[in-house]
Order: structure tokens, then C-alpha cells, then sequence
């Protein structure tokens, strides 16, 4: 591990904590669903239904019997009689209700109002590769306890970004390096890992689909490392896919429910590095592989009502679409996918609808870029990325549109010290002068909205 500098720890104090403007936070516990089969929706602050109290049917009018006054020559009957016929109706009446079964206690689902009923609209975001290197681990480590105690602390990275992940319905991030085990340790190029506190961190910031494909899947895979990751992500809230240490997990469909709409998850890479595919087990990671998408795509269609794709694939540092991503992103555009969200190329890609055969409409991004990372020798396009969002609309006739897509322009910023992901609106000009890469552009901040812009394309708002 290269020497990295003696990290201050910054566990409340950091510059980059706060909630970004225009977000609503909530808390992320509020949205999980467990492991990888259909889930119920889940109760969101800020987005329950407004209830409506039942209507009491109308009074019927009371009629007055036998409202006549009691003649003068009637006989009132003596208390004594009263007070008996009172003891024998009290008896009846215990009696009866005594017959009456009583009513099961009521569990915490059930308690209160009824349930709420689903929305049909779903606020999606989803980011690029979470790809922290060895120098990000040190700075971890320096967060927590004291350096060298084994333990890690990632969240302050994510603080900055955190409100607008908690503020979707779902929210997706490609976990690029597995989380291997504590006993490796943080390791980075070409042989990545990430420690297991990676997971708290992204699950605290509001993830709740992950996905694991990618050229570095396999990294540590014969030390264990994919089945140690596997099993973790197993344990957190979280819909997780991409590798797998079992053929039952792999066949899985990973989906999720949100607002009464089921979302499919489907993750692939285009290689693993060191190895080729036919030396590793059957089920560890997901290739690109067209018969196997179309296999896989044709089972998810039938269990959610959105199929998204994510493809880790592209040449690195190209910031336009190849022709090996766009073959593919036809390809799936052809099978019915909604939407694809492409990762791998360390830069982001442009965004674009295509027509599949049957006239579906999918939405492509070709590469949302790095969500944490710090090259050895970084350049300003490296550290630009992207958040992609839109909403889920499920319409009078039970399909599902797509609406109200946005790019969001994201950073990967460092001054030296610590390490912090912000929305480029969120980024000061303070601050942009502070950050080791930007710091040498003349204007930091129009750059990275002037860039986005450019390599996203028309037709699409950018929320700079």
C-alpha cells in the first residue's frame, strides 16, 4: 500500500456534512426491503397517502311509542321490584355477552388506520461505479476508532449526496469492488477491496439496489472474497445482484415493490480482470451474454412491471458511446427494458431514448461515471459523474411510463484531507478552489456544467 497522510478524523466536524437544498430528507430505514424476492411497499415519510375518515351512515328519524303520559289511577311499582328487575336484566345481559367471542388483539401492522394504498408513482435515482481506492480505505480508517484497529468508517463521504438518495422511493449504486473482508483489508489497483463498513455506509445513505458486476468482481474471488461479499450484502436491507456464490442465486430475479409497482433488477459486466469467465464457477459473477439476457430479461418481464439493466461495459476515458454499447443497448432496447445504466468507462457517457422492435421506448444512460473514486493521477473528467432520475407513473390503463427525466451533475471531491461526493449545484466556488484536481481550472464549476451538459445531450433537463 502506497504511504498515504496522517488522516485527521473528522467524524462531525467535516465542511462537506449537510443536507443538499431542494432535498427531502427521510430516514432510509423507512424504504428496505430484505433479500431479493417481491417486497411490499414500504411506508415513506413524506409520501403516505392521506387518509379519509369513513362516513357515518345517516341517522334514521327517531320515531316517539307510547309517548302518553301515565294515568292518574296507574300504581308506580315499589323500589324493591325495580331493583330486582334490574339485578335479572344485568344477568341476561351478562349472559349474552358471555356467548359473544371476543375480538383478536391486534398486531403492530394492523393497529390504527388501515393500510395505505399504493401510489402507482415511483421516484427512481440511480449513480455510477462506488469505487473507493486504498488511499480512500486509510482516510476510512482514520474515521474510526483509532488507525490501524481494523475498523472503518465511510458515511461523512456520502453526507453531501445523502438527501437526495433518501429523498427517492429507490435508489440504485454499482458497487464496483466487492466487499471481501475485513482480514484483506483495503486494497486498490488492479487488485481491488473494500472492507465490510462500505456496506453500512451506502445502506445508510439510502441504497436499496446494489449491484455488483464489474471487471473487478473477481479480484479476490479465490480468496473468498466474492462469497464474503455476497453474504454480507445478504444481511443488509437491500435488493442485491450481479454476483452470487450460489447457481440458486444467480437464477434469482432480483425485484422490488414500491407504490404498488414491481421493479426487476438485472446486472452484467463484459469480463472480470485476470480471468476468463470459464475460470470461475458457473454462478459467481454475471457475463454479457445475449442469450442469457434474453433468458433472464423474458423472466423478469413476467414478475415486475419495470426491467432495468445494468451494464457494466465501454472503453475508459471515452466519453461517447462505442459501438460494442450501443449494439447492446439496442439489443435490450429490443427485448423490452426500460431502462439501462451503464457503468465502467471512469467518465460519464451521453443519455438517449431508443425504439425497440415492438415500438418500447427504453431509456439509456451509457455511463453515470465514478461515484467515489481517486485515481492515482485524476483528471477533471474522471472526478465528473452523473445521478440519473426520473419517476415511475403507472397510468388509467395499468402501464407503466416513464417521466420527468433529470441528470444531475455530480463530484468527487478531496482537498487532501477527506473525501466527499456533492451535487455540483451543492459545490462552492470555496471549494472548488480547494479540491486538488479542480483547482486548476479557471472557472471549476462552469466546466463541470458546461461538460455535462455537453456530453449528456439534448432533450434532457440538467439540474446543475
Amino acid at each position: 500500500m502506497p504511504d498515504v497522510p496522517d488522516f485527521p478524523r473528522n467524524p462531525k466536524g467535516s465542511p462537506h456534512r449537510g443536507t443538499p437544498r431542494g432535498s427531502t430528507p427521510r430516514t432510509g430505514a423507512a424504504r428496505r426491503n430484505t433479500g431479493t424476492a417481491t417486497r411490499p411497499a414500504a411506508k415513506r415519510p413524506g409520501h403516505a397517502a392521506h387518509r379519509t375518515a369513513a362516513r357515518l351512515p345517516g341517522a334514521r328519524p327517531r320515531h316517539r311509542v307510547g309517548n302518553v303520559e301515565p294515568r292518574p289511577s296507574q300504581r308506580r311499582p315499589a323500589p324493591v321490584l325495580l331493583i330486582m328487575c334490574a339485578i335479572a336484566l344485568f344477568a341476561v345481559v351478562g349472559i349474552i355477552v358471555s356467548c359473544i367471542p371476543k375480538a383478536a388483539p391486534s398486531t403492530a401492522d394492523d393497529a390504527g388506520t388501515a393500510a395505505e394504498p399504493a401510489s402507482g408513482r415511483v421516484h427512481f435515482v440511480a449513480v455510477g461505479d462506488n469505487l473507493p481506492e486504498d488511499r480512500i480505505g486509510a482516510w476510512a480508517d482514520a474515521q474510526a476508532g483509532t488507525t490501524g484497529d481494523g475498523t472503518y468508517d465511510y458515511t461523512a463521504i456520502y453526507e453531501p449526496i445523502k438527501g437526495y438518495i433518501e429523498s427517492a422511493d429507490l435508489a440504485y449504486v454499482k458497487e464496483e469492488t466487492h466487499c471481501g473482508g475485513d482480514d484483506i483489508g483495503p486494497a486498490g489497483y488492479p487488485s481491488f477491496n473494500t472492507t465490510d463498513a462500505m456496506a453500512d455506509a451506502l445502506v445508510a445513505t439510502g441504497f436499496d439496489l446494489v449491484g455488483s458486476a464489474s471487471n473487478h468482481s473477481y479480484d479476490w474471488g479465490y480468496f473468498g472474497a466474492n462469497d464474503h461479499s455476497c453474504a454480507l450484502w445478504k444481511k443488509k436491507n437491500v435488493v442485491f445482484t450481479g454476483t452470487a456464490s450460489s447457481e440458486a442465486d444467480a437464477n434469482r430475479i432480483a425485484t422490488i415493490e414500491r407504490n404498488g409497482i414491481t421493479f426487476a433488477l438485472l446486472d452484467y459486466t463484459y469480463g472480470v480482470n485476470g480471468y476468463e469467465a470459464s475460470d470461475l464457477p458457473s454462478y459467481a459473477v454475471n457475463f454479457i451474454d445475449k442469450n442469457r439476457i434474453a433468458a433472464d430479461v423474458s423472466r423478469a418481464r413476467e414478475q415486475a412491471d419495470v426491467v432495468l439493466v445494468a451494464m457494466h461495459w465501454g472503453t475508459e476515458n471515452l466519453m461517447e458511446a462505442d459501438d460494442y454499447q450501443t449494439e447492446y443497448a439496442q439489443y435490450l432496447a429490443d427485448l423490452g427494458v426500460d431502462v439501462v445504466l451503464g457503468s465502467h468507462p471512469h467518465v460519464i457517457g451521453p443519455m438517449t431514448w431508443l425504439n425497440g422492435k415492438d415500438g418500447h421506448r427504453t431509456l439509456v444512460a451509457y455511463s453515470l461515471g465514478n461515484f467515489l473514486s481517486r485515481h492515482e493521477s485524476p483528471q477533471p473528467k474522471n472526478e465528473l459523474e452523473g445521478m440519473l432520475s426520473c419517476d415511475f407513473v403507472r397510468g388509467e390503463n395499468g402501464s407503466v411510463d416513464i417521466e420527468n427525466v433529470v441528470w444531475t451533475p455530480l463530484v468527487n471531491y478531496t482537498d487532501g484531507q477527506t473525501y466527499a461526493v456533492y451535487a455540483v449545484k451543492d459545490l462552492t466556488n470555496e471549494l472548488a478552489a480547494n479540491d486538488t484536481v479542480f483547482s486548476g481550472l479557471e472557472d471549476p464549476v462552469a466546466w463541470l456544467k458546461q461538460t455535462s451538459a455537453e456530453v449528456v445531450g439534448d432533450g434532457f433537463q440538467i439540474d446543475a
